[in-house]
């Protein structure tokens, strides 16, 4: 299935749109804060140019299907607040979905809202099956998120991601279609 490069996705406070050149200097900015990328396979960069790169490569996987990164900004002045992602895995039907928060936006509710989004988009569009995810054992902030999207614990995977050549621990989580469906029919349930 072919999803267009204009594909949208909004929510109460965001919108989410195809992650291009004009993120550039916000995802610079995020990656200057200490820290920030410990949690994640990829370490800072030390140039503006790999940012270019990825933006390319961010391009080739839309287009063949295989990941959807989207830019997170705000509905009412149009700020950067991160990125969201659903990529292809191996077994039928099976997504991973991964998100980041600019350091200036955390502890606002971002990640959950628009990750609740692209699980929708997984469910309702790409025809997942199944959805999971993973954060790096010590990041209780994803841990929440986690929980909130209705996500299940698994198990805590001892290599998880290799990072500076030493294995991070990861704690797995899933979801399938029946669950998120069953989620979604509670009253007052926020997927």
């Amino acid at each position: 299935m072919r999803v267009p490069l204009n594909t949208c996705l909004t929510t109460p406070r965001c919108l989410l749109r195809y992650a291009g050149e004009d993120d550039l200097e916000h995802v610079w900015s995020a990656t200057r804060y200490p820290g920030f990328n410990d949690g994640m396979p990829w370490g800072p960069p030390g140039a503006k140019s790999e940012i270019f790169r990825w933006t390319e490569r961010n391009l080739e996987m839309w287009s063949s299907g295989g990941e959807y990164v989207f830019t997170i900004r705000s509905r009412t002045d149009n700020r950067f607040i991160g990125r969201v992602a659903i990529r292809r895995e191996q077994g039928e039907g099976v997504w991973s979905i991964g998100f980041w928060i600019h350091p200036e936006c955390w502890r606002q509710g971002f990640a959950t809202e628009a990750s609740q989004s692209v699980i929708e988009f997984g469910f309702g569009r790409l025809g997942a099956n199944k959805i999971v995810a993973a954060h790096a054992i010590w990041n209780t902030a994803s841990k929440r998120v986690m929980q909130k999207l209705g996500l299940k614990y698994v198990r805590d995977n001892s290599r998880g991601f290799k990072k500076d050549h030493e294995w991070v621990a990861e704690a797995e989580y899933e979801i399938d279609r029946d669950s998120w469906k069953y989620l979604r029919s509670r009253p007052g349930s926020p997927t």
